[in-house]
């Protein structure tokens, strides 16, 4: 999978993290704030994992902190055809790879790293340009905690509206310190996912709606994504979407109908073809299963024979009933069913 990408979905350095703070319980008093793990910019303080002086680096890659050592930089410094930087999100992922050090040793050491690199695989001109983005980019971090500080959600209701002026203040605060063609560069494909996040939440929380409707809108929303989002995306959200309209469907008692139309709205006739399969398939399984749960609780309250005879039965009648590589599910949902829990 693209890397780019890949960090948008598994990083999503974005305020719509906000979203998920809101939604999962608290699990003590204090607030990791709006980034989560994001280490402080305002200083230089840390523990030193280099043994190099800042002044000494020649690459940046000498006596590399204890996480980054045997690794590969992240993310490339090019120049395009007449020898200008190009302006790629494999900028900020070099950044992003030696500021992932943070904590092991100082910032300072670690910025100079970062020029003493660009500086050794750029041309001077480009890598004065390179230099001057990290001192915007660095600005922008240090900006962000007063972001993250004024983000202190003390519930788990989530207001839409706060989320959506937040990722505003984030916006204008990237205009402080960097030009459009790096933002785009740096956060396009994140900010695309912010916008798809909200706008789902949107869709999911409209009542008004039928599920078929929403699924509808779902499905086109995640069309208008960037090809690689959709491709990443789209497996995960298509399920997350199925397994949420489907589960309002069930809670309403709504039609088979309805649910085909909801399914085929979201994942297409031939999908919603082996998902309607599937259902048959479950439904016969369940059938089996009830049918020999009762089977085998009469075997059980055999009051004429022994314990053991009548488990003696209950195996015998059990491999009659079942194919060798069913009985362990099989005994495995006897065990959920004699907890009192509920069958899958």
């Amino acid at each position: 999978m693209n890397k780019k990408v890949m960090g948008v979905v598994l990083v999503a350095v974005s305020l719509i993290a906000v979203v998920l703070y809101w939604l999962a319980p608290s699990k003590n008093d204090s607030s990791e704030g709006l980034y989560a793990g994001m280490p402080s910019w305002q200083g230089g303080e840390g523990v030193s994992g280099s043994q190099v002086a800042p002044a000494n680096f020649t690459s940046g890659l000498e006596g590399m902190p204890a996480s980054l050592r045997d690794t590969e930089v992240d993310g490339e410094l090019e120049v395009d055809a007449n020898g200008r930087l190009k302006i790629t999100n494999g900028i900020r992922r070099v950044f992003e790879y030696f500021l992932s050090a943070t904590g092991e040793e100082p910032l300072d050491s670690l910025l100079a790293r970062i020029r003493a690199y660009i500086r050794h695989k750029l041309p001077a001109g480009p890598a004065a340009e390179a230099e001057k983005i990290l001192d915007g980019y660095i600005a922008y971090k240090r900006g962000l905690e007063s972001i993250q500080q004024a983000v202190t959600p003390g519930s788990q209701q989530i207001d839409i509206g706060a989320v959506r002026q937040q990722m505003q203040d984030v916006r204008a605060l990237r205009t402080r310190y960097l030009s459009q063609e790096v933002i785009t560069a740096f956060f396009g494909d994140e900010d695309a996912y912010d916008r798809y996040t909200l706008a789902r939440f949107d869709i999911m929380q409209n009542k008004q709606l039928s599920a078929s409707a929403r699924a509808q809108q779902l499905a086109e929303l995640e069309r208008q994504l960037p090809p690689a989002l959709q491709e990443s995306l789209s497996a995960i959200s298509q399920y997350q979407n199925l397994q949420a309209l489907t589960d309002d469907w069930s809670k309403r008692s709504g039609s088979p109908a309805e649910l085909r139309q909801i399914r085929e709205n979201l994942v297409g006739p031939e999908a919603t073809d082996r998902l309607e399969n599937l259902d048959k398939e479950r439904a016969q399984w369940n059938q089996r299963m009830n049918a020999w749960l009762s089977e085998r609780a009469s075997l059980l309250s055999n009051a004429g024979l022994g314990e053991q005879d009548r488990q003696s039965q209950v195996d015998a009648s059990r491999e009659q009933r079942f194919k060798s590589d069913e009985i362990l599910r099989v005994q495995s949902l006897e065990r959920m069913h004699d907890r009192g829990e509920k069958l899958p």
